[in-house]
């Protein structure tokens, strides 16, 4: 555990036993100080959370069994206050936990990777329940896996940004490539990886072009899958970039290109357990073609809908790019 985390809690527990000493001795003004420092440390320990990028899902599943033990211990006691309060907070955060972990979660779009379809500052709704329920701010499954499709807008975990992943399991077919090629990636990834990486990893979202099973070969900004060339027609084009009508598996998106790939070529046979995916903004994305395959085990769900976009604290925030991802 991070040791800011650490002391931060230790504080808290102290204050909370201090608070119930107070409490039932009637010094309502010891009682105050402690609640106005512990909520202070409390907002610490978010911004900590927030810092280390840890599963708020996590944090809301542990903040619901502690409001629970905290009614409990009032119960015990017999202090109002603190069985009414921990009480209140329980059913709120049960009630969030629930929505955030097995329903929708909000994420807001970080980078132009998605460009056009998702733009920076965008907050779509996550499909938590698309590929199968998981316990909260875990990778542990809850009944049965659904696997993605060709297509779907996932939001995941890549393996070069978890520091504990070893470059094979981001490329099992690594002893199937040429000295070269094995070489290259190898460079490549654990250069990110000493990056990038956090204890554990970083969310990205991407457009998921290969499942398990599945020969997909790009040669430029061309894409064949199981050697069938996807259809790309192209609706405009000026200096600075090239608008691409992409369809694959019968679904039209629209993807950028820069013209800086034109000579770029990769092959790969998606091994079980593994998926394949790339960004719509082709020449301004870190995805597959640099850190491999992703996991199922690190899938967090699918990107559904945009509800809003707030693209700076300077500006207001919109709601005219409503509507679902394609």
């Amino acid at each position: 555990m991070d040791t800011g985390i650490a002391l931060a809690l230790l504080i808290e527990i102290v204050g909370y036993l201090l608070w119930i000493r107070f409490s039932k001795s009637g010094q309502s003004r010891y009682k105050d100080i402690v609640s106005a420092t512990m909520f202070i440390v409390a907002l610490l320990i978010l911004y900590r959370i927030f810092t280390l990028n840890i599963d708020f899902g996590l944090v809301l599943a542990i903040a619901s069994l502690l409001s629970a033990i905290s009614w409990a211990i009032g119960k015990f006691l017999n202090l109002d206050e603190l069985k009414t309060e921990s009480r209140s907070y329980f059913f709120i955060l049960i009630i969030i936990t629930c929505i955030r972990s097995f329903a929708y979660e909000p994420y807001q779009i970080p980078s132009r990777s998605m460009v056009p379809g998702l733009q920076i500052g965008d907050f779509v709704l996550v499909n938590k329940h698309a590929y199968g329920f998981k316990f909260p701010g875990t990778n542990y499954l809850i009944g049965k896996f659904n696997p993605p499709e060709r297509n779907d807008v996932a939001v995941f975990i890549p393996p070069h940004t978890l520091c504990e992943v070893q470059p094979t399991e981001a490329r099992p077919d690594l002893a199937n490539l040429s000295a070269a090629e094995s070489q290259l990636f190898l460079n490549r990834f654990l250069s990110l990886q000493s990056s990038r990486c956090v204890p554990m990893g970083i969310k990205y979202v991407k457009r998921i072009i290969g499942i398990p099973g599945d020969t997909v070969v790009i040669r430029g900004y061309e894409i064949w899958i199981n050697g069938n060339k996807l259809d790309q027609r192209e609706i405009s084009s000026d200096s600075q970039q090239t608008l691409l009508e992409e369809t694959l598996d019968e679904t039209v998106h629209i993807v950028r290109t820069l013209g800086l790939s034109e000579y770029e070529q990769y092959e790969w046979i998606v091994p079980k357990g593994r998926y394949l995916a790339i960004g719509d903004n082709r020449d301004n994305s870190l995805d597959s073609r640099a850190w491999g395959y992703f996991s199922e085990d690190y899938l967090i769900g699918r990107a559904d809908y945009i509800w809003m976009q707030w693209k700076s604290f300077s500006e207001l925030p919109s709601l005219a790019r409503n509507q679902k991802i394609r």
